[in-house]
Formats: structure tokens, C-alpha cells, sequence
């Protein structure tokens, strides 16, 4: 029989402390809205909307962290991006702020009491902190410096200028391409610092354009390393106690550097095993991984999915450090039964293993 709350389940795993379970925290967004019947532009422009639809889903299957957010560019739209407003589609952008990184200099740092959609994430945040009290713990939205650099002139551009200043060419705009960093890390110190104000458990930190399917590990050591440390030391200096590194795709050759940026969490893709994850970093920060969000939690069984989950367990449980989670967001459409699977094969057993 469990006997911790959500929260302090969540809180003891990440420290290492014994739990009476393991914790499960799939990455859930949009699905909420699918499950609730909220619409889903109001998902994503409305707080009150956003938290019935997280609160409705929690009811239904019992997962240890509800994440609050909904797409990548509630940030970017402070900084001056054009995004889509659809009751289909999450956003995405229609107008890069710039055409030239080198017109960076005149931006500012956006603020996050009113600014793009900041102010929805931190509103939504309060709304469900008073909603669960301290029964369930919270994550925050939170993209990388890396990836909000890169909507500033859209991420094929970016990804052209990183690739001019690595090859050494003369017409490279490192100076702009360093300033753009400069201020999307600050963007992201504010927006986690309001987070946690806001009651939020566990920062997020979501660089998932400097994946290693991407850019080079040398390219990853240099422009998305140092800007996402910069973040955790100021998040970790505010006062918070668990801040996630999120990097889509095979980041195995760059795990080490992950664990060296100081978060308290990693999570880890469906790209990567979870037994490597465990022999590499495990024993400097905790790990969040990593029952797959396409073959089995959206097509898969609950029969299916409970095995993965167990795998999960088994390759990266034992020692403590350890919370069972999906490999990225989970899908709209994924049925309730699999997510339950997961959750339940993780409360059913006792934690730490040995």
C-alpha cells in the first residue's frame, strides 16, 4: 500500500531517499486536452483551461508529477515571434522575429509577468499548485537557450550560422549568434525563477535542438553546454531543488556533459538505453526514462506497455535515483488503459530496489 504523497514520492526519489514507491512521471501535454474535452486552443492560451484539462487527466490515472505547458514558444512569443492560434494544432511559428542575427542587439530580455505567453504557464502553475496543495508535485514548462536562440531567424537558419562559425568562415556572425544566447539564457533564469515562485517542483530546461541527432557533440560542448549549466546554477541559487535536462534523440556520446550541467533530473529518450544511462550518470543525478511514447504507450497494450515499463525498472532501479517516465511528450490520442498501465506497474512495487 502506498503511503507517501505524489509530491514527497517525487521529491524523495530525485534525493535519493527511500520512497514506498517507484514514481512515475510520463511528460503529458496535449493528451490532457484530448481526455477532458477542453479545446484545445484554450488549452494552451487559458490557464483555468490547462489545469482543468491536467487535473481531469490526474483523476483518471494517478501519475506522481502533472507538467504544465503546452508547446515551445510561449518564451519566443516575448521576444517578438508570430504564432499560429489553431484548435487542431499546438502552435508553431509563422514569423521569425528577425532576418538577419545580426539585428540582435537591439532585442531585450523579455519579462514573464507579461510577456508572450509566459504569464498563462506561471498563472496555470499557481492555479494547480492551489488546486493539489502539496499532494502532487509540479514541472514547469521550460525550453533550452539553444533551441529559443534558434526562433529567432527559424532553426535552418540558426543551424546554418552555428555551422559558419564551426567551419571558420569569414562571413560568420559569432558575436550575434553569442549575444542571441546571451539572451535567451537570461529569458530562461527569469521565466524558471517565476516558475518556482509559482510553485513549480521541478524545473525544466528543454534544449532539444542541440540533440546529437542534430549538431556535434563538439557543437553541443559549445553552444548549448555552457548556457544550459549558466541556467541550473542560477535556478539552483533561487532556491530550487529539482531542475530537468530534456534533450530529444541519441544523446549517449554526450551523457557525461549532461549530468556535468548540474540538473538534478535527466530524462532520457526512447533513443537511448536505460541500463547506459545508468552505468554512465546514475550515480550523479537522478534519471527519468523511458517507456516509448509511439510504439507503446500510443499503439501499444496495457499488457505491452507494463512489460516496458518493467524493463525500465529493472535496467535503471536499482540504487535509488530512478523515476519511471516516457521517453518524450506522450501523444494526443494515447489511450488512457496504457497510461494507467505504466503508472500502476510503477506503484505496485516497493523503492529503492536493491
Amino acid at each position: 500500500m502506498n503511503t507517501l504523497s505524489s509530491r514527497q514520492r517525487v521529491l524523495n526519489a530525485i534525493q535519493r531517499q527511500p520512497t514506498d514507491a517507484v514514481a512515475a512521471m510520463p511528460y503529458i501535454y496535449d493528451m490532457a486536452a484530448a481526455v477532458s474535452g477542453v479545446s484545445l486552443l484554450d488549452f494552451y492560451t487559458k490557464p483555468e483551461a490547462m489545469v482543468k484539462a491536467q487535473l481531469t487527466l490526474h483523476e483518471q490515472v494517478g501519475h506522481d508529477v502533472i507538467a504544465i505547458g503546452s508547446d515551445n514558444y510561449y518564451i519566443a512569443e516575448g521576444f517578438g515571434c508570430q504564432t499560429t492560434r489553431s484548435n487542431d494544432e499546438m502552435p508553431s511559428i509563422v514569423n521569425p522575429p528577425l532576418t538577419d542575427i545580426n539585428d540582435i542587439f537591439d532585442m531585450k530580455v523579455p519579462d514573464p509577468a507579461t510577456d508572450g505567453r509566459m504569464p498563462v504557464m506561471i498563472e496555470a502553475l499557481k492555479l494547480a499548485r492551489k488546486a493539489v496543495g502539496d499532494e502532487v508535485a509540479l514541472r514547469s514548462p521550460g525550453t533550452g537557450p539553444f533551441a529559443l536562440a534558434s526562433y529567432f531567424i527559424g532553426s535552418q537558419n540558426w543551424l546554418l550560422e552555428i555551422a559558419m562559425i564551426e567551419a571558420g568562415l569569414e562571413e560568420a556572425k559569432e558575436a550575434a549568434v553569442l549575444h542571441a544566447l546571451e539572451l535567451t539564457t537570461e529569458a530562461l533564469i527569469r521565466f524558471g525563477k517565476a516558475c518556482h515562485d509559482a510553485g513549480a517542483d521541478i524545473l525544466h530546461c528543454g534544449d532539444s535542438l542541440a540533440s546529437c541527432n542534430v549538431i556535434s557533440p563538439r557543437t553541443y560542448d559549445r553552444f548549448s553546454f555552457p548556457y544550459s549549466k549558466r541556467v541550473f546554477d542560477a535556478w539552483h541559487a533561487h532556491g530550487a531543488k529539482a531542475c530537468l535536462l530534456h534533450i530529444c534523440g541519441n544523446s549517449t556520446p554526450v551523457l557525461t556533459r549532461y549530468a556535468d550541467t548540474g540538473a538534478d533530473l535527466v530524462e532520457i529518450d526512447n533513443a537511448v538505453s536505460m541500463a547506459t544511462a545508468k552505468e554512465r550518470i546514475g550515480k550523479r543525478t537522478a534519471l527519468v526514462g523511458n517507456v516509448n511514447t509511439v510504439t507503446e504507450l500510443l499503439q501499444g497494450t496495457p499488457e505491452s506497455v507494463a512489460a516496458s515499463a518493467q524493463r525500465c525498472i529493472d535496467q535503471a532501479g536499482a540504487g535509488g535515483g530512478f523515476l519511471l517516465g516516457s521517453g518524450c511528450i506522450v501523444p494526443r490520442y494515447t489511450p488512457v488503459e496504457n497510461l494507467r498501465a505504466m503508472v500502476e506497474t510503477a506503484h505496485s512495487q516497493p523503492y529503492p530496489l536493491a
